[in-house]
């Protein structure tokens, strides 16, 4: 096309777009623009295959930019899919911020000279961000089986389990609250559509710790770099003779650069109108306002003149035009950068924004020949505060992350700053850092408890105790034990647990769902 370079293969193939109109409001839902999207996908860079210890065999690849993955598909998950688009749109539709893969296309290749058909996805990376990610996990909440192998970098549940409660990923009380109800409202739907086996997975990004003498520098800028002595040390001078500090660095840390260990957030790492900023501790916050004078109330800013707000209303209210047409019906919800909105839209600027249409007219008109727009029908008129018509979409929901890469800062309140970090299989290194990131999203959701699995688990429940631990269980009792462990991995302390269900109840779930079985 005009978008997108031309393909340099000797073989003829044939392509296939499964779905294209629902996909499309897809990327709409998720704040992706179509020409980024074409040019991250389908540009002239190669893909960045990774290994995956995903027991279907499937291959998997990332983007250039790091931003989407593609993953090859089997055909029962291709159709199953396809089965539940409906019902996975309008879940995603109804809760923007779903932890559920996002699923921005499906497609297939049929290669002649291969004789075979190639299916694959291609979805959001949870993982998209510059920072480096020190730890990954792998957790469903069963244990049999999910132990990490030595020298994998994916951590399973048992591995998440010695850990605790140490390294639990500690959240700010009013954001676990809002992260576990949406965590209820995925897996409630992934349980009314059968499907088990799905996992969460979490990148943990561990903030580098700066020293005193470097946290000093005066009146420097937030986002500003210092060389640290001791990582400039050890990065600069690797023919020291100190084998220990070499033996800091393994093959999983091999591409990190002077970045990750001078890594500095500023206000560009949070969304517009984020409060605190770097400030998610609130014991950092505290020291300071002890030595920074706030000047915010003696500060004045000059009154704009008449016409300099009636220009920038006006230039706003187009801005907001452009947007409603990139992500219609989902404008509220994303800026023009696709970025989520911390604050809902001014009322105004949507009153301002139905002035403008004769703006640009010419423009718009050419360009919808060459990408012409997704159909609006005129049922779908906005509504200054309820939701959109016919379609029942919220018109806003405040996001649970207020950071650009959609992490989730750890609560410092109870921690003591530096956290001393030790390395598996070496104690004697210690490493600190001021806190953490956590980038999480619920993965592998394409396994219906269909009639294999019911023989397996069935199969399990046959040979005694034990099997409620395993992964292959009914989607109800999946669902259940999703959400204990995540209370568990999300707390300092485990007794403190508030369960969905008593003992009792637990129980008597799961004598309904053998009866269930049983009449199936």
């Amino acid at each position: 096309t005009d978008i997108t370079p031309p393909h340099q293969l000797s073989h003829t193939f044939k392509f296939k777009d499964y779905s294209p109109l629902a996909f499309a409001y897809l990327r709409r839902m998720f704040g992706v623009n179509e020409y980024e999207f074409l040019l991250s996908v389908c540009g002239n860079a190669n893909y960045i295959e990774f290994q995956s210890n995903a027991k279907s065999g499937q291959f998997f690849f990332y983007s250039p930019d790091g931003k989407y993955m593609i993953k090859t598909m089997t055909n029962a998950e291709s159709k199953f899919l396809r089965r539940i688009l409906p019902h996975y749109f309008r879940h995603c539709a109804m809760n923007p911020n779903t932890l559920i893969a996002k699923f921005l296309g499906m497609y297939r290749v049929k290669l002649y000279h291969l004789r075979r058909n190639v299916k694959f996805m291609v979805m959001k990376s949870v993982y998209d961000t510059d920072k480096h990610l020190d730890q990954l996990f792998d957790v469903k909440g069963s244990s049999t089986g999910r132990d990490a192998k030595p020298g994998d970098a994916v951590k399973k549940d048992n591995d998440v389990r010695r850990s605790l409660p140490d390294s639990a990923f500690v959240l700010e009380p009013d954001l676990r609250k809002r992260l576990r109800q949406q965590v209820v409202l995925d897996t409630e739907w992934l349980r009314a559509m059968k499907i088990m086996d799905y996992s969460m997975l979490i990148g943990v990004h561990n903030i580098p710790h700066k020293s005193k003498a470097n946290a000093s520098g005066g009146d420097r800028p937030v986002g500003h770099r210092r060389f640290a002595s001791n990582a400039s040390n050890r990065l600069l001078s690797p023919d020291d003779g100190d084998e220990r500090s070499l033996a800091s660095f393994d093959a999983s840390m091999s591409h990190a650069t002077l970045d990750h260990y001078l890594d500095d957030d500023d206000d560009g790492s949070y969304l517009e109108g984020a409060q605190n900023n770097m400030r998610s501790s609130k014991q950092r916050h505290a020291n300071e306002n002890s030595s920074v004078p706030d000047n915010s109330s003696t500060a004045s800013r000059p009154v704009d003149d008449r016409s300099t707000k009636k220009s920038k209303i006006h230039a706003d209210a187009v801005l907001e035009k452009a947007i409603e047409d990139m992500y219609w019906p989902f404008h509220r919800l994303y800026d023009v950068q696709g970025r989520r909105r911390l604050n809902p839209i001014s009322e105004s600027l949507i009153s301002n924004s139905k002035d403008e249409k004769l703006i640009g007219q010419s423009e718009k008109a050419a360009t919808d020949q060459i990408d012409p727009p997704l159909p609006k029908p005129a049922t779908a008129e906005c509504c200054g505060t309820g939701a959109i018509k016919k379609y029942d979409l919220p018109t806003f929901e405040k996001p649970l992350s207020n950071r650009k890469d959609a992490g989730f800062m750890m609560d410092l309140l109870d921690v003591e700053v530096p956290i001393k970090l030790t390395k598996p299989g070496a104690p004697h290194i210690v490493e600190l850092c001021d806190g953490k990131i956590f980038y999480m999203g619920i993965i592998d959701i394409l396994q219906q408890f269909n009639i294999r699995k019911r023989f397996e688990a069935r199969y399990r429940r046959m040979g005694g105790k034990g099997w409620e631990a395993a992964s292959c269980v009914h989607p109800n009792l999946y669902a259940d034990r999703f959400i204990r462990f995540f209370d568990e991995y999300t707390q300092f302390d485990p007794e403190s647990v508030e369960t969905d269900a008593p003992d009792d109840e637990r129980k008597s779930s799961e004598v309904q769902v053998e009866a269930k079985e049983k009449q199936e």
